[in-house]
C-alpha cells in the first residue's frame, strides 16, 4: 500500500516550498495590493459617510433652529395681530363714544335752539297781545287801576299757559 519513500519526500516538500516562493513573489504584492485598496476604499467610505452624517446633523440642527425662528416669527405674528385687533376695537369704541357724544351735544344745542325760539315766540305773542290789550284799553279809556288790573290778569294767564 503505502510506502514513504524518502527520496519522493525530499523532492515533493522542495516542490512545495518553490511554489509557495513563486507564489510568494507572482501573488503576494497583487493580493496585497487589492487588500490595501480595498481597505483604503474602505476607510474612505467611512469617512466620507462620516462627514456626510456630520453634515446632515448640522443641517438638522439648522433646520431645528430655522424651524424655532420661524414659530417665534408666527407667535410673533400672531401677538401683534392680536395687540393690533384689540387697538381697532379700542379705536372704534371710542369713535363711537364720540359720535354717541357728539349726537348728544347736537340734540342738546338743538333743545335750546327750540326751547330759545318757544321763547322769541312766546315774547313775540305776548308783545302782540299786550299791544292788542294796551289798544282795547286806550279804546275803552280805562283808569290806571282798571289798566294794571287787566295787564296782571293777562301776564298771570300767559304764565300759567307757559308752565304747563
Amino acid at each position: 500500500m503505502f510506502q514513504a519513500e524518502p527520496g519522493l519526500m525530499i523532492w515533493t516538500a522542495i516542490s512545495f516550498i518553490i511554489l509557495l516562493v513563486l507564489l510568494w513573489k507572482v501573488t503576494y504584492k497583487p493580493i496585497t495590493k487589492a487588500l490595501k485598496n480595498r481597505e483604503d476604499s474602505i476607510r474612505d467610505s467611512l469617512e466620507e459617510a462620516k462627514k456626510t452624517r456630520e453634515t446632515a446633523e448640522t443641517l438638522l440642527e439648522d433646520y431645528k433652529k430655522q424651524l424655532a425662528q420661524a414659530r417665534e416669527e408666527a407667535q410673533k405674528i400672531l401677538a401683534e395681530g392680536k395687540m393690533m385687533g384689540e387697538n381697532i376695537k379700542k379705536e372704534v369704541i371710542q369713535k363711537a363714544h364720540e359720535e354717541s357724544n357728539q349726537i348728544v351735544k347736537r340734540a342738546q344745542e338743538e333743545i335750546e335752539f327750540q326751547k330759545e325760539k318757544a321763547l322769541m315766540e312766546l315774547k313775540e305773542r305776548i308783545a302782540d297781545h299786550t299791544i292788542m290789550a294796551a289798544s282795547k284799553v286806550i279804546e275803552k279809556a280805562l283808569k290806571k287801576k282798571d289798566h294794571e288790573q287787566l295787564l296782571d290778569e293777562y301776564i298771570s294767564k300767559i304764565g300759567e299757559k307757559y308752565e304747563s
